[in-house]
C-alpha cells in the first residue's frame, strides 16, 4: 500500500473506532492529513474526507467541533459539507466559518441569515465582503446590532432597495444614525433624508458631503427622491391633520399665511394647524416639519428658517415656544446665536432634498 493509502485508510479507521476519545484523535490525525495532501488530493479523495469527516463529527463535544470550525475557516477547498454542518451548529462551534469560511457561497449564507440566531447573522455581517444579495437579507432579518455591523463594513456592498429599508429603520433609531451617514457609498438622496434626525456632529458629515456633490448627481438624486416620496405617500391624513389642514388653507385664501400666524397658531395651542402652516411657509412636507417639533429639535429649526430667510427675532419666538416653559424663556440668547451660526448656503442645499419631499407629497394629493 502506497503511503498516502495507508494515511487515508485511517479514514476508515476513524469512521470505525468505537470510543469518542479514540475517535477524536483519529478526527485531529485526518484533519491533519486533508491539510497535508492538499496538492495531491483527488476531488473523490476530498469526498471521502467530507464524507467521514461528516459523520464522525456528528458525535463530538462542542470543543472539539470548535476546534475543527478554526482549523478550516480560512481553506479555500474545505470539505463542504463538513464546513455548512460546522456552520449550522451552535456559535460557539459556528462563529469562525461564519466571519472566514470562503467556501460557503451566497445560497447557503442567505439560507444561514433566514434560519439562524442573531449572533450568526452578526458574524456574516463582519465579513470581509459581503455580497448585495446577503446584505438584503442582513437588512431583512437582522436585529439593529447586526444591521449596525453591515453598515459599518467598508467590504460590504449594499444595493440601493436594501440601503432604502436601512434608512427607513435608522430615522426611527438612534444606534443606526452614524452607520448610515459614514456610508461611503449611500445614495446623496437617502442621505439627506437622515439630516433632521440625527445629531448635528452628523449633521455637519451631511453637508460637507453636499458640498461636493456634483450638479449632475444632484439632479440624479432629486429625481430619486421625488419618486421614492411618492411611492411612500400611501397613508391617508388623520382626521385631527385634515381639520388643521383646511384652516391653514383658508388662511392661505385670505392672504393670511405669513410668518406671525406661527405665533398666533402656537399660542392658540393649535399645534397641529402650527406645524402644516410653518411647514407651507418653509416648504417643508408634513412628516418632517412634525418631526423637528415634537422633538423639539432647535438646530433643525435654525436651519429651515435660515433658509427660508425668516427673520431672527421670529425665530428666536418660535424656538421658545417649541423649546417649551420658562427655562426656554432663559435660552433667548442661545437661539439667537444658534441661528446666526447656520450658514445660508448650506443650509438651503440641504433644503433642497427636502422641498422635493413636499413637492412628491402634494403631486400625490392633487
Amino acid at each position: 500500500m502506497s503511503a498516502n493509502g495507508a494515511r487515508f485508510a485511517k479514514l476508515i479507521d476513524l469512521a470505525r473506532a468505537p470510543s469518542s476519545e479514540k475517535r477524536r484523535d483519529l478526527l485531529r490525525e485526518a484533519t491533519d492529513l486533508f491539510f497535508d495532501t492538499a496538492a495531491e488530493r483527488t476531488s473523490r479523495e476530498t469526498q471521502l474526507f467530507d464524507d467521514v469527516l461528516c459523520t464522525v463529527a456528528k458525535e463530538m463535544q462542542e470543543s472539539v467541533l470548535a476546534e475543527l470550525a478554526e482549523r478550516f475557516a480560512d481553506s479555500h477547498d474545505a470539505p463542504i459539507q463538513l464546513l455548512q454542518d460546522l456552520a449550522f451548529n451552535s456559535f460557539a462551534v459556528a462563529e469562525p466559518i461564519l466571519r472566514r469560511s470562503p467556501v460557503l457561497k451566497d445560497e447557503m449564507l442567505v439560507k444561514l441569515v433566514s434560519e439562524q440566531t442573531q449572533d450568526h447573522i452578526k458574524a456574516i455581517a463582519q465579513r470581509d465582503t459581503v455580497s448585495p444579495r446577503v446584505s438584503d437579507a442582513i437588512v431583512r432579518a437582522g436585529d439593529d446590532d447586526a444591521l449596525d455591523m453591515l453598515l459599518k463594513n467598508a467590504g460590504a456592498r449594499i444595493e440601493r432597495p436594501a440601503m432604502e429599508l436601512a434608512v427607513d429603520r435608522a430615522r426611527d433609531n438612534k444606534k443606526l444614525h452614524g452607520g448610515v451617514v459614514n456610508r461611503h457609498d449611500i445614495p446623496i438622496d437617502l442621505l439627506n433624508e437622515m439630516y433632521f434626525v440625527v445629531e448635528q456632529k452628523l449633521r455637519t458629515a451631511i453637508l460637507d458631503r453636499n458640498a461636493n456633490v456634483d450638479p449632475v448627481e444632484l439632479d440624479q438624486a432629486l429625481t430619486k427622491a421625488r419618486a421614492r416620496m411618492q411611492a411612500r405617500q400611501a397613508a391617508a391624513m388623520t382626521d385631527d391633520v385634515r381639520e388643521a389642514q383646511k384652516l391653514v388653507d383658508q388662511k392661505k385664501r385670505a392672504g393670511e399665511l405669513k410668518p406671525p400666524l406661527l405665533v398666533a397658531f402656537y399660542r392658540d395651542n393649535k399645534i397641529t394647524a402650527f406645524t402644516i402652516a410653518l411647514a407651507e411657509i418653509v416648504g417643508l412636507d408634513y412628516d418632517t416639519t412634525h418631526g423637528i417639533v415634537q422633538r423639539a429639535d432647535m438646530e433643525a429649526l435654525a436651519m429651515v428658517c435660515r433658509a427660508s430667510n425668516l427673520e431672527r427675532p421670529l425665530f428666536v419666538t418660535l424656538a421658545v415656544l417649541v423649546g417649551g416653559g420658562q427655562d426656554a424663556m432663559n435660552q433667548a440668547e442661545h437661539f439667537g446665536r444658534l441661528y446666526t451660526a447656520v450658514p445660508v448656503e448650506a443650509a438651503q442645499r440641504a433644503m433642497r432634498f427636502f422641498k422635493v419631499r413636499k413637492g412628491a407629497t402634494e403631486q400625490m394629493a392633487a
